[in-house]
C-alpha cells in the first residue's frame, strides 16, 4: 500500500492540529531524502508533544475527529490507520520504551523538509542509517545495503563524520556492533 508525498503532509498536519507531533523515523526518511513522489510501508514517528503509550486518550481522541482505527505497534504503542486523499496511510507512535530507544541528540537534530505548506521534521539520514544498524533484523540489513548501493553510486550522500559522532551516544559494546554492521552492509565508515 503506497500514498503520495501530498498524503504525508496531510497526515502530520491533521495529526499536529489535534496535539500530536514529532519525528519522521522509519523507511519514509529515505524515502524523502530520495524525492520519491509516492511511498511505501507506514508513517513511523516518534512522538515530541504526547507520550504514546501515557496519553491514549489524546490518541483516542485523534483518531474519533480523523475517523483513523487504533491497534496497537510490535511496541505496544498506537497505531492508526487512517484515509487521507485517497490513499489508506497507517501511521505508528513511537517512544523510547522498552529496547526501542533513539538517543535525544537524534530527535533534537532532526531535520525540517518542507512537502507543500507543511514543515515535516524527519531523522538525519545518518540517524537513520545508525538506528537501522543498530536494531540489526534481516529487513535492517536489507535497507542498509540498499542505501549503501545507492551512497556507493552518488545517489545518496552522507557525513561519515556524523555517524562516527552518533556512535559515541552509545555505549562501547553496541557502538562496536554498529559499526561493524553499518561496514557489513557496504558503508564505508
Amino acid at each position: 500500500m503506497g500514498f503520495k508525498r501530498e498524503t504525508l503532509a496531510e497526515a502530520v498536519s491533521k495529526l499536529r492540529s489535534n496535539g500530536i507531533d514529532g519525528v519522521i523515523i522509519g523507511s519514509t526518511v529515505y524515502m524523502i531524502y530520495l524525492k520519491l513522489k509516492e511511498f511505501e510501508d507506514d508513517i513511523d514517528i516518534f512522538a515530541t508533544t504526547i507520550s504514546p503509550t501515557f496519553d491514549e486518550d489524546i490518541v483516542r481522541d485523534a483518531a474519533g475527529k480523523l475517523k483513523c482505527l487504533v491497534g496497537q505497534t510490535e511496541w505496544g504503542t498506537p497505531q492508526l490507520r487512517c484515509h487521507f486523499r485517497g490513499d489508506e496511510v497507517t501511521i505508528e507512535l513511537h517512544e523510547n520504551i522498552y529496547d526501542f530507544y533513539i538517543p535525544s541528540e537524534m530527535i533534537e537534530d532532526a531535520r525540517t523538509v518542507s512537502i507543500g505548506s507543511v514543515d515535516i521534521k524527519i531523522l538525519r539520514l545518518e540517524d537513520y542509517l545508525v538506528l537501522k544498524a543498530k536494531a540489526g533484523r534481516d529487513a535492517d540489513f536489507e535497507d542498509l545495503r540498499f542505501l549503501a548501493d545507492l551512497i556507493s553510486s552518488k545517489d545518496l550522500s552522507i557525513s561519515v563524520g556524523k555517524i562516527i559522532d552518533r556512535l559515541n551516544l552509545f555505549d562501547e559494546y553496541e557502538a562496536k556492533l554498529i559499526k561493524k554492521r553499518l561496514k557489513e552492509a557496504g558503508l564505508k565508515i
